[in-house]
């Protein structure tokens, strides 16, 4: 357990791991195979509450917090497979965004289907010639004459999850760009339904990663989306969105930590059955202390990870904190999972050893959601005071 975790905290990594146990690495190389959702594992998670942890408790949810989700996302990851990463979507961007930002109205709609398990959710943001600079972005959304409509296109690329979404968060430009007022008109639109949209092309991007979920180029042109389906103020969806980016943040450092500390769970159970001239290969510091160097820094890590969601929660700046984390965390996983290969020898570039499955996903974190040189940006702009250097 980390620092100052209470009894209830003590629970959660219980339960999680009780579920997590009962979907073992054959379930998940099945799913990935067969690019299916992993359905049972979703309602396991939804019927013991999880999926709504941080929703409030009028909704259907828990009323928990961002250190309780990213203690459940942490003790899933390490589980095995994508049982924790799956929460960043749906949990994350749906029920926290909509639990922040969405009106009475969209919250009494959206947010107990998500605690239940009902709906699941995607993002539409990232573009080619946008890129990270969301300021960038091409898709627009026009009024119609009657005002009470808008008219979307454009194109988003890197989506994950669109067909098994029931609605998608599209991030559309709604004002021109101003100069003089560079975060002004951007808006969040709930789209229903996104795959079944006549108005929604999708086109299947082949990425060599172990995943159960397709990535997608989404091509956009005259969809029509009622004003109703805004997530917060018109042309202050930038704003809204930056705050929801640092539970992003929060849940994929959660994401890496329980990976990296899966791949170290991994090669020490390999460590302590290997043996070699006689004895478990455990038995040599060339093999242990790479894992606990591994092990200390992912340690580390966890509780800069954990001031982020706490700070998060008392409703205080934790932009740094969360950067941190996700930097520390994807650079520890990957170096954990590289480890833990090289512990496995020729075994651990097999798919029933699974380590290789789990530093693919693991490189990934060091990409996405966010490069870590915009991780580090960030930290040497605004907590640095270093000049802007993009």
């Amino acid at each position: 357990m980390g620092a100052d975790e209470t009894e209830l905290h003590g629970m959660i990594r219980e339960g999680t791991r009780e579920i997590a146990d009962e979907y073992d690495s054959e379930y998940w190389r099945t799913h990935v195979d067969e690019k299916a959702f992993p359905e049972a594992y979703w309602q396991d998670l939804a019927d013991n509450g999880w999926l709504g942890v941080a929703i409030p408790e009028e909704y259907g949810g828990e009323g928990m917090g961002m250190l309780e989700m990213a203690i459940v996302i942490e003790e899933l990851s390490r589980g095995g497979g994508q049982g924790g990463i799956i929460f960043v979507l749906t949990p994350v961007f749906g029920g926290i965004g909509i639990s922040r930002h969405g009106t009475e109205e969209q919250k009494s709609q959206y947010l107990p289907k998500i605690a239940n398990g009902e709906m699941r959710f995607c993002m539409g943001l990232t573009e080619a010639n946008a890129g990270t600079n969301t300021l960038n972005i091409e898709t627009r959304a026009e009024r119609t004459r009657d005002g009470e409509e808008f008219v979307l296109s454009g194109q988003k690329m890197w989506i994950s999850g669109v067909e098994n979404a029931d609605a998608m968060l599209l991030v559309a430009r709604t004002s021109a760009f101003d100069r003089s007022n560079p975060t002004h008109g951007v808006s969040m639109f709930l789209v229903p339904e996104p795959a079944e949209q006549d108005a929604i092309d999708l086109t299947p991007i082949d990425v060599a990663l172990p995943w159960f979920e397709t990535q997608y180029q989404v091509d956009i042109d005259g969809l029509r989306v009622h004003e109703d389906r805004i997530l917060g103020q018109e042309d202050g969806g930038l704003y809204m969105l930056w705050d929801t980016l640092n539970t992003e943040r929060i849940g994929g450092a959660a994401s890496s930590l329980g990976g990296g500390l899966r791949a170290v769970d991994l090669a020490v159970e390999y460590a302590n059955d290997r043996e070699v001239f006689g004895q478990p290969i455990g038995a040599h510091q060339a093999i242990q202390h790479p894992l606990a160097d591994s092990y200390a820094k992912l340690m580390a890590a966890r509780e800069i990870m954990y001031k982020a969601a706490r700070k998060w929660d008392a409703g205080e700046d934790c932009g740094a904190e969360a950067n941190i984390a996700k930097l520390l965390t994807s650079e520890a996983g990957t170096e954990a999972a590289d480890r833990a290969i090289q512990t496995h020898g020729g075994n651990g570039f097999t798919r029933e050893y699974e380590v290789y499955d789990i530093w693919q996903n693991m490189r990934l974190t060091q990409t996405a959601p966010v490069t870590n040189e915009m991780a580090k940006n960030f930290l040497a702009e605004h907590h640095l005071g270093l000049p802007r250097s993009y």
